[in-house]
Order: structure tokens, then C-alpha cells, then sequence
């Protein structure tokens, strides 16, 4: 029998496995007769530290960052990757949970909701404008690489296999809202688990195998964007890694689907083992093994001059051509549905914060006196689905994972840290965060526009314009200046 049939019947199963646990979370809800929006939302604010800590991790060993990004980067720089993903994470892990007390002791479900708190009604639109289109570019990103990654195993277009992950999602996210997301991401956390781990061990037997070593410094050697003048620790060189973190640490430090677990937390002490859980998972999921997956793949699927096999796509399917040239057909459904899951764990999340800023930031406050809480509970059903078919649509027009991670955790740092941080700042004035807000998005967006077209090579330095990430830099200081510049301005 063709093996596409068992791609199939894996795929079918799971599906209505999730699909199950939505119809299973809105059933019992209606017999509870819980149909608040806030309900919806939040879980009703009883998520364990295990339940958080999961979730959390499902939703970062995704396709797009653990197993095409993350794989992808040990395989263009070595072990000097880990500077540009799990590094950083990590130490984002580390703030969340130091100010974690600080964090829930705002009752905010959501940063918008904490800005209005302060500053008025008006700015929790504002604010959720860049929350909006992070969320769509992440999750796009999430649908794009699941599609180039799952559609050979189904045989059919890439275009359609997105549109049938997109589906399945869109059906027990509008069934269980926020819920749902966190019970199906505790099934999707095992079998990514499994999967990452299995590839892991599949990479490391077959290069031993051949070469009886699995050198780590001896195989970064051989990366093919190592830079001439760095050492093998430092591969990426110092200027991309410094700018890395500028772009990572702050925006992570206030991402929003860490931020609304840590709120739907039972107490302080349950959220923060549930960061405790994540950071664990994190290292080694997102970490350690995506290194000996990249570093087998350096081994076993060697550049020539520098340059990358074309079956690679870049990098892009180490994953895939592992599983197609060095499993049995057995297990190589077993890690279809791995890949599935790895999919549908980011891009739920990824969609429910799209929804959570559309539904809950913007459109909830506006009809709140005018629409029951039913009523106003559908809406955000409606919303949530609206939200995955923004990210399939933007998925649509994706190529590169590179640009997304990099533009969108930027906004994250250039738009909304500072915004948020000003919470915790004395005698701010609301003008400040509106401009800091409005000056960093367009800010950000403009010199993206710039640089990726080659206009801003001329009078950068060298040692930015090497790195084609300089538009963040400048959009954090355009948000430093509206910042500034509104404590003058009424």
C-alpha cells in the first residue's frame, strides 16, 4: 500500500484527535453554562505550573524555530548558532521568572489591557495594531514552513496543505477558545518531543555510523557561513550576534502568549514553574538536540565550496531528507504526525494572540455595555477564525524564515517594550507612549523597506550593513525618540 495513505490516515486521525478536545471544552462549558468572553479568554485562571510550562514549550518547538530554523542555523554557523536563538530564549526565560510576581500583580490579561489600565481606553487599540501583526507573521511563518515540510509526505500542493492545517485549527480554536489551545498543547508538546528526539538520535547513529565521532568543533569547521575572522564559538561574528540580542531580549521579554499564560496561572508559584517547565524543555528541544541535528546534517550532507546541496532548500529540509533517506517507513509516518503536531502547536497560539488583540483589545470594549457576554463570547469565536485565515493568507506570500523571525520579534522590541516598561516608569505622560508606539512601528517598517532593498548599505557601517538587520536599531531609536519627544508635545 502507498505510504501516502498512512501520511493520510496519520494526518485524519490527529486532526479529529484536536478537533475532539475543542467540541469536547465548548460541550462542557455550555452544560457549566460558561459562556463569558473572559472565560474564552483566560481558562478561567486556573492553569497549573505543567499545564503553562507545556504549552509554552509546544508552542516554541514548532516547525518554523525547532525544526527548520533552529536546525537550520547549527547548520549554516555551527555551534556558534546558539548565540542567535536559544541563548537568548533562554535568557528571556530567566526575566520571566524574576518579574513574574510583578507581571500578574498588574491584573492585565493582555499588555493592551495593562496600558489602558494607566493611560486611558484609547491607547489599547493603538497598541494591539503591532501585537496583530506580529502574531499574523508568526503564524504565517509557522503555516509556511509546516506546508514545504508536510506537503511531499501527503502529495499534494503546498498551498493546500496549508490550508487544511489552517482548517483544522480554525475548528477547535473556535470550539474551545484559549483552552483548547492549552490542552491540545500538551498533546502536541509529546509528540514534538518524540519527534525532535527521535531525528536527533536518527542524525547522530548515521553520521557515527560513518565516521565513529561527532566532533562538535571539528564539524562547525565546515559550516558554510562561518566568518573568516570569528572563531568557531563566535561563527555568526560579533556584530550579528550583539544585534540579535537587541533584537530578541526586550521584545521576548514582553511577548505576549508568555505573558497571558503566566496571567491564566493559578497563583505566582504555579506560573512560575510553568517557566521553570518551558526553559527545561527549551534547552533541550530547541537547544541541544536541533545542534546534533544541524551538525549531522553538516556531516551527512556536506557543502561544496561553501555551498549548500540544492535539496536543502538553504537548509530549509534537513528535516525532511532525514526522515526520507535514513528511516523505515514505518517511523517515518510516526514523525509525519510529529511534524503535524509541531505545526499545529505555534500556530493556534500564534492565532489565539491575533484574536485575543482583535476580539478582546479592540472589539470587546467597544460593544461591552451594547452585547450580552454570549453574544459577545461568539464574536470572539468568529474572531479567532478570522485570525488563522489572516496568517494562512500571509503565509501565502512567505519565503524566508529569516526576515520573519528577525522583522517581527524587532517590532516586538521597538514598539512594544517600551510602551510596556512605561508602566513601571513614574511621571509618564500618555503622549510618550503614543509616539514611542506610532514612531517605532512605522519607524521600523520604513527602514526594513530601505534595507532590504540595498538603500541604506551606503552610509551604514560595515559592520551593520553586513548583518542587513540595521532597521531594527533604527526603529528602537525612532521609539527612544517619540518616547522623548512626547514628554514636550500635547
Amino acid at each position: 500500500m502507498n505510504i501516502t495513505f498512512f501520511y493520510w490516515l496519520a494526518f485524519i486521525s490527529y486532526s479529529i484527535i484536536v478537533i475532539g478536545i475543542g467540541f469536547y471544552i465548548w460541550a462542557k462549558k455550555r452544560k457549566e453554562k460558561k459562556e463569558e468572553a473572559d472565560s474564552f479568554w483566560t481558562a478561567d485562571k486556573t492553569l497549573s505550573g505543567w499545564s503553562s510550562g507545556l504549552s509554552i514549550s509546544a508552542s516554541m518547538m514548532s516547525i518554523s524555530w525547532s525544526c527548520v530554523y533552529g536546525v537550520q542555523l547549527f547548520y549554516w554557523y555551527g555551534i556558534g548558532a546558539a548565540w542567535l536563538l536559544i541563548i537568548p530564549w533562554l535568557l528571556t526565560m530567566g526575566g520571566f521568572f524574576l518579574f513574574t510576581p510583578i507581571f500578574r500583580k498588574l491584573k492585565a490579561f493582555s499588555q493592551p489591557e495593562l496600558l489602558a489600565n494607566k493611560f486611558g481606553p484609547k491607547i489599547r487599540s493603538l497598541i494591539s495594531i503591532p501585537l496583530i501583526f506580529v502574531f499574523i507573521v508568526w503564524g504565517g511563518a509557522e503555516i509556511y514552513a509546516a506546508g514545504i515540510t508536510i506537503a511531499p509526505f501527503l502529495n499534494i500542493s503546498v498551498p493546500l496543505t496549508m490550508f487544511l492545517l489552517s482548517l483544522v485549527i480554525t475548528i477547535y480554536t473556535y470550539t474551545g477558545g484559549f483552552q483548547a489551545v492549552v490542552s491540545t498543547d500538551k498533546i502536541q508538546f509529546v509528540l514534538v518531543a518524540l519527534f525532535i528526539l527521535i531525528l536527533a538520535i536518527v542524525g547522530y547513529s548515521a553520521v557515527y555510523s560513518s565516521t565513529n565521532s561527532l566532533n562538535l568543533f571539528e564539524i562547525s569547521s565546515s559550516a558554510p557561513k562561518l566568518k573568516n575572522n570569528s572563531s568557531i564559538l563566535f561563527a555568526p561574528g560579533l556584530a550579528l550576534i550583539v544585534i540579535t540580542f537587541i533584537a530578541y531580549l526586550p521584545g521576548w521579554l514582553v511577548e505576549t502568549d508568555i505573558w497571558i499564560r503566566l496571567q491564566a496561572s493559578r497563583s505566582n508559584k504555579e506560573a512560575r514553574k510553568g517557566i521553570i517547565v518551558a526553559s527545561t524543555n527549551s534547552f533541550l528541544f530547541v537547544g541541544i538536540l536541533p545542534m546534533v541535528i544541524g551538525l549531522s546534517a553538516l556531516i551527512l550532507y556536506p557543502t561544496a565550496n561553501g555551498v549548500i546541496p540544492a535539496k536543502l532548500q538553504d537548509g530549509a529540509l534537513i528535516f525532511q531528507n532525514l526522515m526520507a533517506d535514513y528511516t523505515p517507513v514505518w517511523l517515518n509516518v510516526l514523525l509525519g504526525i510529529g511534524l503535524i503536531a509541531a505545526a499545529m502547536s505555534t500556530v493556534d497560539t500564534c492565532g489565539n494572540v491575533v484574536a485575543l488583540s482583535l476580539s478582546y483589545d479592540i472589539v470587546e470594549p467597544i460593544v461591552a455595555h451594547k452585547l450580552s457576554q454570549k453574544n459577545i463570547k461568539h464574536i470572539a469565536s468568529w474572531i479567532s477564525v478570522f485570525a488563522i485565515l489572516l496568517a494562512f493568507i500571509y503565509a501565502l506570500f512567505t519565503n524566508s524564515l529569516w526576515d520573519i523571525f528577525y522583522l517581527s520579534s524587532g517590532i516586538l522590541t521597538t514598539t512594544v517594550f517600551i510602551p510596556v516598561i512605561s508602566v513601571f516608569l513614574p511621571n509618564t505622560k500618555k503622549n510618550q507612549v503614543v509616539l514611542s508606539i506610532i514612531f517605532g512601528f512605522i519607524g521600523t517598517l520604513i527602514f526594513y523597506f530601505l534595507e532590504s532593498r540595498g538603500m541604506l548599505s551606503a552610509i551604514e557601517p560595515d559592520f551593520i550593513a553586513s548583518t542587513k538587520l540595521g532597521y531594527i536599531l533604527y526603529g528602537f531609536i525612532m521609539s527612544i525618540l517619540g518616547f522623548v519627544g512626547g514628554k514636550f508635545f500635547r
